[in-house]
């Protein structure tokens, strides 16, 4: 009896320790495996879009070639601000699995796309990337070719960016509807000369000819800055632009001694920002011609 149980115990140490030998020789099981599918048509790293612009994406799965378990569900989400919003969940029974579609993004703004795919035995595969939204730029009304005059002339000095038109000194004077309108004044100038400035400057308000301005009910705030764009990339601006940062460190309240060519930015008092193309500054007269373009 006593040799039986010997034999017992030696029996359970052997198996014990064959089993422990056969635990260190087992092959892991790796799970289900996602990749994500490239190429020029498929979009499969960080990248960053315009608004409306389609992409493509798509993965490719397979079970695990150790348990072999069936895939049995997978899921797309974006995840922008730790809110996940789940736009495919479906349930499989497959060894392998193929999923793509065309994804169109209608806000601005960062998200990671992050694909899940899962085996019977629970085991999980994922592939993720950030995508980043961009405005590709704010619609537009272009006013090319406008004609500026002196005090005294039919073409008038006061320029209302809403309508894209000029009004005469005798159209402002006295009609506060019309001076609420106006952005900003074209003058001449002994020291500034060919300037445009806001109603509220400080030196087109001494020009006792052009109102006076600083008899105005409403001076509107126009703002300027210096611009590096030249005539031709301003010629190039299609429907729609994306407007440069307005430098609040450099604002100015006039931009002078302007040459034909130059181009310079503004910001008006309801915040839209726009650009001004001098083209043409006439050698004879207080006369100007000026294309614009600014935000609707």
């Amino acid at each position: 009896m006593k040799k039986w149980n010997f034999l017992f115990m030696a029996l359970l140490m052997s198996v014990a320790v064959v089993f422990t030998s056969c635990s260190d020789d087992e092959e892991v099981d790796p799970g289900p495996s996602l990749s994500l599918k490239g190429g020029t048509a498929y979009t499969s790293q960080d990248a960053t879009v315009q608004i409306n612009d389609a992409i493509l994406v798509g993965v490719n799965g397979l079970k695990s070639p150790v348990s072999g378990q069936k895939l049995n569900r997978f899921k797309f989400s974006i995840i922008s601000n730790n809110v996940e919003t789940v736009y495919v969940d479906s349930t499989l029974n497959s060894d392998t699995f193929t999923w793509e579609s065309e994804l169109t993004f209608s806000g601005v703004g960062t998200g990671r796309l992050l694909f899940e795919l899962w085996d019977k035995g629970g085991m999980r595969a994922e592939q993720s990337f950030n995508i980043t939204i961009e405005d590709p730029g704010a619609q537009i009304n272009k006013y090319l070719n406008v004609e500026f005059g002196s005090w005294n002339d039919a073409v008038g000095s006061f320029f209302a960016s809403k309508e894209g038109i000029t009004y005469t000194v005798g159209q402002t004077r006295n009609v506060p509807a019309n001076q609420i309108k106006i952005d900003f004044v074209f003058f001449k100038g002994a020291t500034n000369f060919n300037t445009f400035a806001s109603p509220d400057d400080a030196d087109v308000q001494t020009i006792q000819d052009l109102g006076p301005i600083s008899a105005w009910t409403t001076k509107n705030q126009t703002r300027f800055n210096p611009s590096t764009m030249t005539a031709a990339q301003f010629d190039a601006i299609g429907e729609t632009f994306q407007f440069p940062t307005f430098n609040m460190l450099q604002q100015t309240t006039k931009v002078n001694n302007l040459v034909e060519g130059q181009v310079f930015l503004f910001k008006t008092h309801d915040n839209r920002l726009g650009l001004v193309k001098v083209v043409d500054l006439y050698s004879r007269g207080d006369r100007a011609k000026a294309s614009v373009i600014i935000q609707k």
